[in-house]
């Protein structure tokens, strides 16, 4: 029986398993659709000590998130995957889990919960947003008016690239105490109550806020030459509207397993890396 199983997940949960490898057993299983994977995938899911489940887990609670795959993997698969007394590592995990493991005695250990990863990630999504922006306008980010929407940490590490670059950049925020950090960082910043006004005049518009913020009245004060990228994990965006308006519209979802694989997965196989040593008490293991 190997250590470990991974089911499912983008381009860096292959390297992750690589990496795993040379310290432990691991197999993956959900990525039937790579001609060449860096280890192969099984053809079905066998039975490991534990499991590790991608970031993020799931989009919907129904299935496991799993691109490279030809079929769904239910989420009750994972009793399937693991012994009695094993261990899950999932990124976000969702209540169907949680119920799962509680039934079945298993332990749950969430690595997205571990802050350097979550910052790390911030900064990869960031770097792939602005290599979004270089391809898909024809103009330079320096001079160009762009607008952020939230200020968390993706908003806050993209907006302090984006001014390196020489941008003029707007903070959209609800909380007076975000828009003060961002007029502190050297950018705009107003309240999301007061940016209807002013929305015609931005080139470039990136929403990080998981709430429909951009709808009809929004979107036709838009210049029609502006590029929305929306990063949120639920949409702020009405894309079928954004066509309609002409407006050209681009939801941005995971955007770290589209940049360099084995650079990237860095951040995740060191969450991984200490999961797994906090589950097994020691700090000694070699890095994954």
């Amino acid at each position: 029986m190997k250590d470990f199983i991974i089911l499912g997940g983008d381009l860096r949960f292959i390297y992750a398993a690589a990496k795993l490898n040379k310290t432990y057993t691991c197999s993956i299983f959900g990525f039937d659709k790579l001609e060449e994977p860096v280890i192969e995938s099984l053809p079905k899911i066998e039975r490991a000590k534990n499991v590790i489940l991608p970031l993020p887990m799931s989009r919907n609670c129904d299935y496991i998130t799993a691109p490279y795959y030809s079929g769904k993997i239910p989420i009750d698969r994972v009793i399937h995957a693991v012994e009695s007394g094993g261990t899950i590592y999932c990124g976000k995990a969702c209540p169907v889990l949680f119920e799962i493991c509680e039934r079945n005695s298993l332990n749950l250990v969430d690595y997205f919960e571990r802050e350097e990863l979550i910052i790390q990630n911030a900064a990869i999504t960031a770097e792939g947003t602005l290599e979004i922006i270089m391809r898909e306008k024809a103009s330079a980010i320096m001079g160009s008016d762009i607008l952020v929407t939230g200020y968390g940490r993706i908003s806050k590490v993209l907006s302090g690239y984006l001014c390196a670059l020489g941008a003029n950049v707007t903070v959209c925020a609800r909380k007076f105490a975000d828009i003060a950090w961002a007029r502190i960082m050297g950018c705009n910043a107003v309240h999301i109550d007061d940016i209807d006004e002013t929305l015609h005049k931005f080139d470039t518009i990136i929403n990080t806020v998981p709430a429909k913020i951009f709808d009809e009245s929004r979107l036709r004060r838009v210049n029609k030459d502006c590029l929305i990228v929306d990063l949120a994990s639920k949409a702020g965006v009405d894309f079928d509207l954004a066509k309609q308006t002409g407006v050209k519209a681009i939801w941005a979802l995971s955007i770290p397993r589209d940049r360099e694989v084995d650079i990237k997965s860095r951040p995740l196989r060191a969450a991984l890396h200490y999961s797994v040593n906090s589950v097994a008490g020691t700090s000694s293991a070699a890095s994954i």
